[in-house]
């Protein structure tokens, strides 16, 4: 049995835990995150790993999801949290002489997934994460392609323009889609709630949507070719409104080319994404 340190270091909160190679959480702190002063927040993580009983567990790696741009282990900025340029990495392994890996919180949850969940019994998968934000990962013969790049900004056909694929298909992407629809609501859930009452301008919208994700999700496809396309994040808890017609739609975009069938699942991490995916980073440090 292995135990490690896993780092949750999420927009609004921080969780600091000691995990074993299992998945058994033994002991785990959980705090608001530090935002807008690095040396704080490096603090604040000290502290939580101090306060941990590593040495009796014997750890030797730490593993950190990170909400933002990490590149080759260095976090280069976090948005959410008003940080970048910081050497987290550096920090931790000086101070405690424990290995340490960091990456994006979307990489670590593919690598979740992976190594534990939906798809740990294929080699090659594709995570998509569809919340506030949109991100995704491949996962190539079993091992994270760790690219410092966040799908959701990449650029898709919109009302004669282009926009970036988050800002009208993540959760909040549904309000500005929504609005450009002459329908006004507050937040996705609310537009989901719509589309369960059969209001007939949210169903249209929301058709759009499905037409939407559906060529993104097909274009994966073509490009990677995977065992399975997992779908996870705040907007899946409406799943039943859309889940299996995606699956549909998006194989019938790739229906007259050489590729396997898109096999869309549900990731099975929820509540602690963060924590099993930093986790699944420590386990992979050689």
């Amino acid at each position: 049995m292995e135990y490690v340190i896993a780092i949750d270091m999420g927009a609004t909160n921080l969780r600091v835990g000691i995990v074993s190679s299992n998945l058994d959480i033994i002991e785990v702190n959980r705090e608001k995150t530090t935002k807008n002063d690095p040396d704080l927040l490096v603090k604040q993580i000290c502290r939580l790993i101090e306060s941990l009983p590593y040495e009796k567990y014997n750890v030797k790696k730490v593993g950190i999801s990170a909400c933002g741009l990490v590149e080759r282990n260095k976090i280069k900025i976090l948005a959410n949290l008003g940080i970048k340029d910081l050497d987290l990495q550096k920090v931790i392994e000086d101070k405690y002489g424990l290995k340490c890996e960091i990456k994006n919180d979307a990489n670590c949850t593919a690598l979740a997934e992976a190594t534990f969940g939906s798809t740990k019994d294929v080699k090659d998968s594709y995570f998509i994460t569809i919340s506030s934000g949109i991100g995704g990962c491949l996962i190539y013969n079993g091992e994270m392609v760790d690219l410092a790049f966040e799908i959701g900004h990449q650029l898709i056909s919109y009302r004669n323009g282009y926009e970036e694929f988050e800002k009208i298909a993540s959760g909040n992407g549904l309000v500005k889609l929504c609005s450009d629809n002459y329908l006004q609501v507050e937040h996705a859930g609310e537009f989901f709630d719509l589309c369960k009452k059969g209001d007939g301008l949210a169903l249209n919208i929301l058709n759009q949507w499905k037409e939407i994700v559906a060529l993104y999700l097909a274009n994966i496809q073509m490009e990677f070719n995977t065992d399975k396309i997992v779908l996870s994040g705040g907007v899946m808890k409406s799943s039943d409104l859309f889940f299996e017609d995606l699956k549909v739609r998006s194989n019938k975009l790739i229906e007259r080319f050489p590729l396997k069938p898109i096999n869309l699942v549900l990731a099975q991490f929820d509540q602690d994404a963060g924590l099993m995916g930093a986790v699944s980073v420590a386990l992979h440090i050689k």
